[in-house]
């Protein structure tokens, strides 16, 4: 297969400018086909550059010589639509003021109640907070009470502990008391019938020596 024919790159411009005076429409195939060949990429890149290169220049407005009764109306008329328009923007402008006002104010009532709401629920906190320490002073109060009657109760049941082995200790030595108290009873009323006996025995003896 033959290689593509190379073309330079003013070929390629001059196939361009043909093409462009003709009023043709330029692209790469229709540049080739003007050369009768060459390579597509190298054409696109020249076409690219002659295009940056030949940009239409901007016409300015040309200003157009009115009759003074047309020059005149056409003045009017832009001043009415100066006017209208100045009307309008001023309409625009107060409409976003209005609209920027309420949304501030909208704004401002909703952080105050946003501020409100915030205080009410620090109060409430603060005299939960306060009742809290109330409560907590009185339960603490109930403790050291509690524990006094506590100590108060065990101290009392000491010193019942040590009345009761006090009285247990006095039974005792009554106990023992009377226990002796009741054998010298005993004895004493032992001896008392002995003394009896024997003054009995006495008296018959000295009654036999009388009666003899």
């Amino acid at each position: 297969m033959p290689r593509p024919a190379e073309f330079t790159d003013e070929q390629i411009r001059s196939a361009i400018s043909e093409l462009a005076k003709a009023g043709n429409r330029l692209s790469a195939f229709a540049i080739r086909r003007v050369l009768g060949g060459g390579n597509m990429t190298r054409i696109a890149a020249v076409l690219a550059d002659w295009q940056d290169n030949h940009k239409p220049a901007e016409q300015e407005p040309q200003a157009i010589d009115l009759p003074a009764e047309l020059r005149e109306e056409v003045d009017q008329r832009m001043a009415d639509l100066s006017a209208a328009l100045s009307g309008v923007i001023g309409r625009i402008h107060r409409r976003a003021t209005e609209i920027a006002e309420s949304r501030v104010a909208e704004a401002v009532r909703t952080a105050r109640a946003a501020a409100d709401a915030a205080e009410v629920e620090l109060a409430d906190a603060r005299a939960v907070l306060a009742e809290s320490d109330v409560a907590q002073e009185a339960l603490q109060r109930d403790r050291d009470r509690l524990a006094g009657l506590v100590a108060e109760t065990e101290q009392r049941e000491r010193q019942a502990r040590e009345e009761a082995a006090e009285l247990r200790g006095k039974g005792t030595a009554q106990a023992e008391e009377i226990t002796r108290l009741g054998s010298l009873v005993a004895d004493l009323q032992a001896r008392e019938r002995q003394a009896v006996e024997q003054a009995a025995k006495a008296e018959g003896r000295l009654r036999t020596k009388d009666n003899g």
